[in-house]
């Protein structure tokens, strides 16, 4: 399979299929695909804890798979409402922000995950989880920002510019309450991270909603 991200200020995703391919991504992400392609919607999980859990973390109950039925490379176009960021996971989990998922080269698990520390960080009580072995396609804004903590080393982050948290703990994340965060406009708490692990930031500044 090749995946190529298109576009500089809006990227789009070109995932050209080989015979017999698979590729999985959220319902209303296709932009077109190529003629035979065969597209298949099914359900995201299974019972209503699955269903309410998929609510709370702002994926979809709906996961499409298309798959190429020829005997041709086929090309399937992803879209996203700003950027994607590529992130590889070889049988292990990231979080990140509810509704980040955009689609996966392989089919992977996205479930909710409750974080107070999310919560008292300002990434959210109800986080997004995503385990398994694939390339995984986040949306995100701008070119981002990639740290590679090494063993104890800490930076503070505003919950705001965070994509995603890969290879860290529960334990490795607190909120650091302070007045100083918030005259400073970065909120009440900042959210200390301590490697090992990587975390993925975005560069844009946070759009701050008309009152």
């Amino acid at each position: 399979m090749n995946c190529k991200l298109v576009g500089q200020f809006v990227q789009h995703l070109e995932a050209t299929l080989y015979p017999g391919e698979e590729f999985y991504t959220e319902r209303g992400s296709i932009i077109y695909f190529e003629a035979g392609i065969d597209k298949e919607v099914s359900f995201n999980g299974r019972g209503f804890g699955r269903v309410f859990g998929a609510a709370l973390s702002g994926e979809s109950l709906f996961i499409i798979r298309v798959r190429n039925i020829t005997n041709m490379p086929r090309k399937v176009v992803i879209g996203s409402k700003f950027g994607l960021l590529p992130i590889k996971i070889n049988g292990e989990s990231i979080i990140c922000h509810r509704g980040a998922y955009v689609a996966s080269n392989n089919k992977v698990e996205v479930t909710s995950k409750l974080s107070i520390t999310g919560l008292t960080g300002g990434m959210g009580l109800i986080l997004q989880k995503i385990t398994g072995n694939s390339t995984v396609f986040l949306d995100t804004m701008g070119q981002p920002i990639v740290l590679n903590l090494q063993p104890g080393e800490t930076i503070e982050v505003d919950e705001n510019h965070i994509i995603a948290l890969h290879g860290f703990a529960e334990g490795q994340m607190q909120a650091n309450w302070s007045l100083g965060n918030l005259l400073g406009g970065e909120g009440l708490s900042m959210l200390r991270v301590t490697g090992p692990g990587t975390v993925y930031l975005t560069p844009a500044y946070p759009v701050i909603p008309a009152k």
